[in-house]
């Protein structure tokens, strides 16, 4: 469903580590409306949980436990998360394919 680069895998282990949450599932929230045209109008929201929901779809990503709410599952299908260090931003950025970059107008994602 998706897939994380090699520096956010490590950081998810290290905030799972850090939480002691080994067992906890990663959640992925998807909301709808407001933001730019380069995200599609989407924005999202990353959570620990202790269970699924029963309109949860769960993946073993890379030894994490990942879910998503069902009516998110196509949205965010084939995304790609990073994690990021700069002076303006500092956390994990969520590169969705499904989203067309044609469609940008506030100069780029």
């Amino acid at each position: 469903m998706v897939r994380f680069t090699p520096v956010a895998q490590e950081k998810l282990n290290e905030v799972l580590q850090a939480e002691n949450a080994k067992d906890s599932f990663l959640k992925i929230d998807v909301y709808q409306g407001g933001g730019c045209a380069c995200s599609g109008g989407y924005r999202y929201a990353l959570s620990l949980e202790e269970s699924a929901g029963e309109s949860d779809i769960v993946e073993d990503v890379g030894g994490l436990k990942v879910l998503v709410q069902r009516e998110n599952a196509d949205i965010i299908r084939g995304s790609r998360i990073d994690y990021m260090e700069s002076l303006q931003r500092t956390g994990f950025k969520i590169e969705n394919p499904n989203v067309h970059a044609d469609a940008c107008g506030c100069g780029g994602h």
